[in-house]
């Protein structure tokens, strides 16, 4: 898939320094590579835990009505 969309970000030079540094340490060879992931791992993370939240609420409810 061709990556030609931008998105901008604003942040200081500390936090610029601090994702630079996280995306070398983390062995990427682009920091767009590395913001990607990241950005789109959190969404499949919040994803997973509420589809979790609502089966533990399933559950509770079941044993509520039996």
């Amino acid at each position: 898939m061709t990556s030609n969309n931008i998105v901008k970000v604003l942040v200081t030079k500390a936090q610029k320094e601090r994702i630079l540094q996280n995306a070398n340490i983390k062995g990427y060879k682009t920091v767009s590579g590395y913001i990607r992931d990241l950005a789109l791992s959190k969404n499949q993370f919040f994803e997973d835990k509420l589809k979790e939240i609502i089966r533990k609420i399933e559950t509770v409810d079941r044993k509520l009505q039996g």
